[in-house]
């Protein structure tokens, strides 16, 4: 797992340098957690469906799938 503040640090710029926003520390520490549940989330589903040596295309066939159900 990422440190929860290298993560807010990370999102921060992310936020100002792609998207030209602002956030203050409350919002990004908000966001941080919502971002580390999908992250798990997505992690679980991959591991489960997917193994190292899968095609990269796969795992967006995981994704897609899953978004349907």
């Amino acid at each position: 797992m990422v440190g929860k503040l290298l993560l807010r640090g990370m999102l921060a710029g992310i936020a100002a340098g792609l998207q030209g926003l602002k956030y203050d520390d409350k919002r990004l520490a908000e966001i941080a957690a919502e971002v580390e549940v999908l992250n798990d989330a997505v992690r679980k589903a991959a591991e489960a469906r997917l193994t190292f040596d899968d095609d990269p295309a796969a795992f967006a066939s995981v994704m897609a799938k899953e978004a349907r159900s």
